[in-house]
């Protein structure tokens, strides 16, 4: 057993968005507030928005396929089974 655990490795993909000056603004003073980058405050946000959204649940559960790979980590950084 190691001291430190294996680093996970998660694929990251580039996104582009426009948003209003104001909203930007906000972001930025947030960031600077929790000492984190841009990227994770919005990764954050979405993880949020995700989980606590239950039409939105519900209706990703009526999709056709395999959604499981939709998942999003709970808040020690795991992915449900």
């Amino acid at each position: 057993m190691t001291y430190i655990p294996k680093q996970e490795r998660v694929t990251k993909e580039r996104l582009e968005v426009k948003i209003e000056a104001s909203l930007l603004r906000k972001l930025e003073r947030y960031c600077e507030f929790l000492e984190s980058d841009r990227d994770y405050i919005v990764a954050q946000a979405l993880e949020i928005a995700f989980r606590k959204d239950r039409g939105f649940s519900a209706w990703l559960e009526s999709q056709p396929g395999d959604t499981r790979h939709l998942e999003t980590p709970d808040e020690s950084g795991k992915r449900p089974n």
